[in-house]
């Protein structure tokens, strides 16, 4: 279900013509500012990086983060030091983030599903997106 801004109150409600259901999950994305919504969405249009899963405290053998880890921009630790506030800063980002982080690592959820998602909250934002 899609989340509309009701005008009168300028709250978000359920909009029962709605095609796609979203879950707990999109409360956690609509914690994210929209630079961090677009960093993500730019990730995801693109192509250009696969998202890992289950990959929040030790991402040794290759660049893996999930996707709320682009969005904040954090990126790939390369020291010892790096790593241990890369490990802190994920611990964090799960609490904060559970709902989304559950529902992507446990395969719930695509980036189909976030990029449809992330339109819909830029939608709500009255942010427009212009797609090629």
């Amino acid at each position: 279900m899609f989340l509309v801004r009701n005008k009168e109150k300028g709250v978000l409600a359920e909009d029962s013509q709605s095609r796609t259901p979203f879950g707990p999950w999109f409360d956690d994305l609509n914690k994210l500012t929209n630079e961090e919504l677009m960093r993500m969405y730019n990730v995801i249009s693109t192509g250009s990086y696969e998202f890992a899963r289950n990959a929040w405290y030790f991402p040794i053998g290759g660049d893996k983060r999930c996707p709320i880890m682009i969005a904040k921009g954090y990126k790939l630790p390369t020291t010892s030091n790096e790593m241990i506030d890369f490990q802190d800063t994920a611990l964090g980002l799960e609490k904060q983030f559970k709902e989304f982080v559950d529902a992507w690592d446990y395969g719930k959820i695509t980036t189909r599903d976030i990029e449809n998602a992330i339109l819909e909250l830029f939608e709500v934002r009255s942010i427009k997106i212009i797609q090629d």
